[in-house]
C-alpha cells in the first residue's frame, strides 16, 4: 500500500481499476521520402487539418447549450491554431527541406513551439503550449488514425501525465463514464481543471511520476479537500473502509435534499446568506434556487468570450433578464450581483488582442481595461441600469486598486443615467454598487471606499495570490497559495472589521467561500454572506446550521488569528466541521 498526495480539483471518492496511459504524446515513426512524394504528403496533411477541424466543430455544435460557453472557448482557440499561417508555413518549409514523412515534421514543429511557449513566464503563453500540444496530437491522430480509444476508459480511473481539454470534451460527448482522473500536471486553474469541475469528475493533479509507477489492479482515489490522495495497492481492509466512506458521501447527498428551502441559520439564530456564483451556461442551468438565496456573483466574461465581437446592450439585457427571472420566482427578494467585465490575465477575448505583458495578473485587467475602453464599459453599464429598474440587482466592479478608480466609475455611472433620462429610457435611478476586494491596496482603504460603495466582496483567490506574492498558476510556489496562511486571514479580518464598522455589507466569493473550515473562520470575523458554486451550497448550509455565531467570535477568532501557519489554523478549525 502506498498513499500519494496531490491537489484536489473536484471532490469525491472512487474505487476502481486504473487505466495507465503512458504513451509518448507525439511519438511517431520517421522515414525518408522522395521529392516526388512531397505533394502526396502535403495532401495527407491538408486532409488531416480538415479532419481535425471537422471534429472540433462537431464537438462544439453538439455541446453548445450543454456546457459552459466560457469552457467551449477552448475549442475556438484550437480551431485558430489549426489556421495559424506561421505554424502551417513552418510545417510546409520543413517538409520540403528535410524530406521526411509529414507525421515526423508535425511532431517536430509542435515540439518546438510547445517548448518555446512552455518556457515563458506569462501564464497565458504557458497555456498556449498545452493547446498547441493538444492540436498536434489531434493532427497526428488524423494522420495515423491512432487517436485514444475513449471507450477503454469506461468505468476506470485514468492515470496519465496530462490530459487534453478536447479529450475531456469527447468523453463528455460520447458518455464515457471515466470514474476519476489522476495527472502529473498540476495547473489547478487550467482548462482541464475547469472542465473536470464542470463535468463533475473527481480529479487529483500534481501527482509526480504517475506514468512510471506500477498501479496494480485496483486503486482508491480520494479527492476530498482534507487529505486528497490516491492509494496504490490498497488492502482489503482499506477498500472496505473507503467503500463505507463513499456510501457516507452518497448518504450526505441524500441528506442534503432535506436542506431545500431551509435558511442557513446558526444555533443562536443568526441568518447567513448563501448565494450562488454563475460563470457560464452550465452554472446557470445547474443553479439550484431551492438552495441558493440569490446570485452573489454573475461573471459577465462568458458572454463576451462566446461572442464574435463585444456584445451589444440588447444582448446583455437578454442575459441579465434570464438570470434574474430564474431567481425572482422565489419567496422574498433575491439579489443578483452583476460583476462588470473582468478580462485580462488568464481570460482572453477571441476578437480582441490584449497587449503582451510580462506579468498579466498584475497588468491590464478588470476595471483597468474597462476605464481604458469607456464605450465598452458604458454599454455594459447601460444594460445593467436598464435591467435593474425595480429589481434587487446590484453592480460590482473588479480589480479596484485605489479611490480614483471608483470615483471615476461613479462619474461614468452618473453620466449614463443622464443619457438614459434624456433618451426617455427607463432605468434604475438608484442601484447598489460594490467592489471586489482582491488587491492588497484596496484592503487597507475600506474606510475610504465606504464613502462611495454599498458593499464589498472578497475575491480570495486573487487576494491570496497578491498577498503571498505567489503566482497561482505556478507549481513551484503552490504551497504559498493557501488562504489559511495567517497573513491572509489577518488581512481578511481587518477588511471585515472595517466594513462592519462602516455599516457596509461584506461577502466572500471564490474557493474559500465553499470550504467548510474556511466558513467557520470567516464567520468568526463577523462575515455572514458567502457566494459559491451551487453544488457547494448544501455542504456550507449544513456546516452553518451546527455553528454558534457568538461562540465563534468570542472563543475562536483570536485563536485563529494567533496561529503561526496554515497547519495550526486547520487543526483548530477541524473541531467545528
Amino acid at each position: 500500500m502506498e498513499k500519494i498526495m496531490g491537489k484536489s480539483i473536484f471532490e469525491g471518492i472512487v474505487i476502481g481499476e486504473p487505466y495507465l496511459r503512458s504513451k509518448k504524446q507525439l511519438g511517431v515513426e520517421e522515414y525518408k521520402i522522395e521529392a516526388h512524394m512531397l505533394q502526396n504528403e502535403m495532401d495527407r496533411f491538408e486532409k488531416a487539418i480538415q479532419g481535425a477541424k471537422q471534429e472540433l466543430k462537431f464537438l462544439k455544435s453538439s455541446l453548445k447549450g450543454k456546457v459552459n460557453a466560457n469552457d467551449l472557448k477552448i475549442l475556438n482557440v484550437h480551431l485558430m491554431i489549426l489556421d495559424d499561417p506561421v505554424l502551417l508555413s513552418e510545417i510546409g518549409k520543413r517538409l520540403k527541406t528535410e524530406l521526411v514523412n509529414i507525421e515526423k515534421i508535425v511532431a517536430d514543429v509542435v515540439e518546438f513551439y510547445v517548448e518555446m511557449f512552455g518556457e515563458m513566464k506569462d501564464p497565458v503563453y504557458k497555456q498556449r503550449a498545452v493547446d498547441i500540444q493538444d492540436v498536434g496530437e489531434k493532427i497526428i491522430g488524423q494522420l495515423t488514425t491512432s487517436d485514444c480509444k475513449l471507450h477503454e476508459l469506461d468505468n476506470k480511473i485514468l492515470i496519465t501525465k496530462e490530459i487534453s481539454p478536447s479529450e475531456l470534451f469527447k468523453m463528455h460527448h460520447e458518455n464515457v463514464n471515466v470514474l476519476g482522473i489522476v495527472t502529473e500536471y498540476s495547473g489547478t486553474t487550467s482548462h482541464v481543471a475547469i472542465l473536470a469541475k464542470a463535468f463533475g469528475i473527481p480529479t487529483l493533479m500534481g501527482v509526480k511520476n504517475v506514468s512510471r509507477m506500477k498501479w496494480g489492479e485496483k486503486i482508491i482515489l480520494d479527492t476530498r479537500r482534507e487529505n486528497p490522495c490516491v492509494i496504490k495497492d490498497p488492502t482489503e481492509e482499506q477498500i472496505k473502509e473507503y467503500e463505507i466512506e463513499r456510501k457516507k458521501l452518497e448518504e450526505i447527498k441524500k441528506e442534503n435534499e432535506k436542506l431545500r428551502g431551509l435558511a442557513a441559520r446558526t444555533t443562536d439564530g443568526v441568518e447567513v446568506i448563501l448565494n450562488a456564483n454563475i460563470g457560464g451556461i452550465t452554472d446557470f442551468i445547474s443553479l439550484d434556487t431551492t438552495m441558493a438565496d440569490g446570485v452573489g456573483l454573475l461573471r459577465t466574461e462568458f458572454l463576451y468570450m462566446d461572442s464574435q465581437f463585444f456584445p451589444t446592450e440588447e444582448q446583455q439585457i437578454e442575459l441579465y433578464e434570464k438570470v434574474y427571472k430564474k431567481i425572482e420566482k422565489l419567496d422574498g427578494e433575491r439579489e443578483l450581483i452583476i460583476r462588470t467585465l473582468d478580462i485580462g490575465a488568464d481570460k482572453q477575448l477571441p476578437y480582441y488582442e490584449m497587449p503582451f505583458e510580462e506579468n498579466p495578473f498584475l497588468g491590464f485587467r478588470g476595471i483597468r481595461f474597462s476605464l481604458a475602453h469607456e464605450n465598452i464599459f458604458k454599454t455594459q453599464l447601460r444594460a445593467i441600469l436598464r435591467v435593474a429598474k425595480g429589481r434587487a440587482i446590484k453592480v460590482m466592479f473588479p480589480m479596484i486598486s485605489n479611490l480614483e478608480e471608483i470615483i471615476e466609475v461613479k462619474k461614468i455611472l452618473a453620466s449614463i443615467k443622464e443619457e438614459l433620462k434624456e433618451e426617455g429610457v427607463e432605468y434604475a435611478d438608484y442601484i447598489e454598487t460594490g467592489i471586489m476586494v482582491e488587491v492588497p491596496s484596496a484592503a487597507f482603504l475600506i474606510d475610504k471606499f465606504s464613502k462611495y460603495v454599498d458593499f464589498f466582496s472578497l475575491g480570495t483567490n486573487d487576494l491570496t495570490q497578491y498577498m503571498m506574492a505567489a503566482d497561482r498558476l505556478s507549481d513551484d510556489v503552490a504551497y504559498l497559495n493557501d488562504y489559511f496562511e495567517p497573513a491572509v486571514l489577518r488581512v481578511i479580518n481587518c477588511i471585515a472589521e472595517e466594513a462592519i464598522k462602516n455599516k457596509k455589507k461584506i461577502s466572500v466569493c471564490g474557493e474559500m467561500a465553499s470550504d467548510p473550515m474556511a466558513i467557520v473562520a470567516l464567520m468568526s470575523f463577523g462575515i455572514k454572506r458567502f457566494s459559491m458554486l451551487s453544488n457547494y451550497i448544501p455542504m456550507a448550509k449544513k456546516t452553518i446550521l451546527k455553528l454558534n455565531s457568538e461562540e465563534l467570535k468570542t472563543q475562536l477568532k483570536n485563536k485563529v488569528l494567533d496561529c503561526n501557519n496554515p497547519t495550526e489554523v486547520k487543526e483548530i478549525l477541524k473541531q467545528y466541521v
